[in-house]
């Protein structure tokens, strides 16, 4: 592994153009649970007898309004969770301008609470919240300190910015995000399984000089990076 440690570091000291592409791996080390991975939060719902794919469905919004407020106030409003030594690396490579940006399917914000202003989330964020009616947005620390359910408006559901299953993914940010991977000369592939269409299949795009994926498994791209790591990136983000 230290071969390729140093290769990668090799890498990063070599590029200009680097966009990074995250997936939930990357927030373990912040303890917010891998999604889909044994002993994530698909496996902890599932343990409720709940379809988490239901649960965070438009379905399910508009079956059960208070049911899914109730739901995603207990599951997935985080306040105690912080960026980690990854999040803040892919930060201060973009604040040295040796970074594009990130692009990442992640919903908690931490590349942004870690000071990445160059975001694309394919799937939304937890930091915006808007009223299904009359679209008043609000913060989630808002949401959350005043334990809001309804719109103070029109006494409306309100529901985080994310992507629910039975809804498409935002075209700007993908056009946005195709861009910024066509213009890198390395990207990098961080905690994610690469299996989650349609955004494991952008980094199809990539014409640059170096894929690298560090992921804890393998995945379907393996075989066209030019440098593979089956690592805890924490690791090999404080080795290099």
């Amino acid at each position: 592994m230290n071969r390729k440690i140093e290769q990668f570091k090799d890498i990063i000291d070599a590029s200009n153009k680097i966009t990074f592409f995250t997936g939930a791996g990357v927030s373990v080390a912040s303890g917010i649970p891998d999604f889909r991975s044994m002993g994530g939060l698909f496996d902890e719902i599932s343990k409720d007898g709940y379809s988490p794919e239901y649960l965070l469905s438009t379905d399910y919004l508009q079956d059960d309004p208070e049911g899914f407020v109730e739901f995603y106030h207990k599951r997935l409003l985080i306040a105690d969770k912080k960026p980690n030594l990854v999040h803040e690396w892919i930060a201060q490579l973009e604040k040295d301008h040796r970074s594009l940006g990130v692009i990442t399917q992640n919903i908690d914000a931490l590349h942004s609470d870690a000071g990445s202003s160059k975001v694309d989330e394919l799937h939304g964020t937890l930091n915006r919240f808007y009223c299904i009616e009359c679209h008043k947005t609000y913060t989630k620390n808002y949401v959350m300190d005043h334990h809001l359910r309804q719109c103070e408006d029109c006494s409306n559901t309100i529901r985080p910015d994310i992507v629910l299953y039975g809804e498409v993914l935002n075209q700007s940010t993908i056009s946005h995000a195709i861009q910024k991977i066509k213009e890198a000369d390395t990207l990098v592939v961080l905690g994610s399984s690469l299996v989650v269409q349609p955004a494991a299949g952008l980094i199809s795009n990539f014409e640059g000089q170096n894929l690298v994926i560090i992921n804890r498994d393998p995945t379907p791209y393996d075989r066209e990076a030019d440098l593979v790591m089956n690592d805890d990136m924490v690791t090999v983000v404080k080795e290099i």
